[in-house]
């Protein structure tokens, strides 16, 4: 209770100066693409209540590009682009067989770094070939450009699930995983992330030991964020390709509000936002673009309005920073006596 007493206090301090938008409108953000929120899954986990009765629709990739291309010319874009869903890679079965390859080509040409979010619940299915072919050739594309003849890394992650709510999440893996530890592109490399839950992370170890019985050579390795200075434990795969990991925090919003320990969301939402935080502006395929994800009340913007017209970048920044100036108002509203005391306390320090 005293914890959530000193919260509530900082947060009312930090509306009444105007720093969560001050935050976003001066910190560098990321671009997710909720491409679809279809998916052949109906995970009790699930935070974007995705399943396969929704709406078979997707971002349109022209406007992906679009943003991305507006994205380039501002200062503060981090240049990172997150391609999700629901699961991106229906778009094999329910929408242009080439918009996945498409889009993520259109990013990395840009100059981004790119993480495709999958739970590989197509490794068998009939177009599973097709997929893989297609990322083999999004980074031969890049290996055709290197002469130097040593081995690099390019900035394209593709991110797997391994948990206990995709069903058979460890074999997905492992086959998706195996596929390309044995594909040997000269000069160049990418990443697999493999991401979990703290108590799913057992599933992590079996992952490993599968790939050695399997004759993959798992070698670690040492990874150091220049800007954060960050260690990171990596695996090196047969020299193909680098494999991460890491546990995430189950928020219990969507479908994992039944899930007991699901972790209850702060609100309002933007108390997640600091010095060094990097805002998350993820549009999804119902139109809507939204500060962060699964976090608190949502702070959003229309991307497609009623008429069908699209918005530029610029301009649902600007939207999405007074929403935040508007859910800051309403904040110190709420909390009304506690803003009044931290005036007064500033008036007697004046």
């Amino acid at each position: 209770m005293i914890q959530k007493i000193r919260n509530t206090v900082k947060t009312v301090d930090c509306c009444r100066r105007g720093f969560f938008h001050n935050v976003f409108e001066q910190r560098p953000y990321v671009l997710v693409f909720k491409t679809t929120n279809w998916c052949w899954n109906n995970c009790p986990h699930c935070c974007e209540s995705s399943n396969a009765s929704n709406p078979r629709v997707f971002v349109p990739e022209f406007y992906i590009n679009n943003i991305i291309d507006e994205a380039i010319m501002d200062e503060n874009f981090s240049r990172a682009v997150v391609f999700t869903g629901g699961e991106i890679m229906s778009a094999y079965k329910l929408a242009e067989e080439n918009y996945v390859p498409n889009i993520i080509n259109h990013a990395l040409d840009a100059g981004c770094g790119v993480d495709v979010k999958t739970n590989a619940g197509w490794v068998n299915f009939a177009f599973a070939d097709q997929i893989f072919n297609d990322i083999e050739n999004i980074v031969k594309k890049r290996a055709d450009k290197d002469d130097t003849g040593v081995k690099h890394l390019i900035n394209f992650q593709i991110s797997l699930s391994l948990d206990r709510f995709h069903k058979d999440a460890l074999d997905r893996n492992f086959k998706f995983i195996k596929h390309f530890a044995r594909t040997n592109i000269p000069g160049i490399a990418f990443y697999i992330h493999v991401a979990s839950y703290n108590k799913d992370r057992d599933m992590f170890s079996n992952l490993k030991e599968k790939l050695e019985r399997a004759g993959i050579k798992v070698e670690p390795i040492i990874s150091i964020n220049p800007k954060t200075n960050v260690i990171k434990n990596m695996y090196d795969l047969n020299g193909n390709v680098v494999m991460n990991y890491s546990e995430a925090t189950l928020f219990n919003g969507g479908r994992a509000k039944n899930i007991e320990y699901a972790y209850k969301t702060p609100n309002p939402q933007f108390v997640f936002m600091d010095d060094g935080f990097e805002s998350l502006v993820a549009f999804d395929s119902y139109g809507n673009v939204t500060l962060g994800e699964n976090s608190g009340n949502k702070i959003s913007t229309p991307w497609m309005m009623a008429n069908g017209e699209t918005k530029q970048m610029e301009t649902i920044k600007s939207d999405l920073s007074a929403n935040i100036k508007q859910a800051e108002k309403e904040y110190l509203k709420q909390h009304k006596m506690l803003n009044w005391m931290l005036q007064s306390a500033d008036m007697i320090k004046l």
